[in-house]
């Protein structure tokens, strides 16, 4: 069963991928920088609460399947 991240740990990865994130931002006007970096981070909690809900099988699970069907 795998583990949802706290809200802590969801912090700490926005924290650790903030350096690639602010060194795509010098890419645009300088105005704009702090609220794309927002909407950039919101995705980013987004995606990661859209993935954590998938109710998709673990490597072993996926192969157990897929060995009964051969059967």
């Amino acid at each position: 069963m795998k583990k949802a991240f706290t809200k802590e740990e969801l912090i700490e990865i926005l924290n650790h991928l903030e350096p690639k994130i602010k060194s795509v931002l010098r890419n645009t006007h300088f105005q704009e920088r702090e609220d794309l970096e927002q909407e950039i981070k919101l995705k980013i909690i987004e995606s990661y609460k859209k993935v954590s809900e998938l109710d998709a099988p673990n490597f072993e699970e996926f192969l157990l399947e897929y060995l009964k069907k051969q059967i």
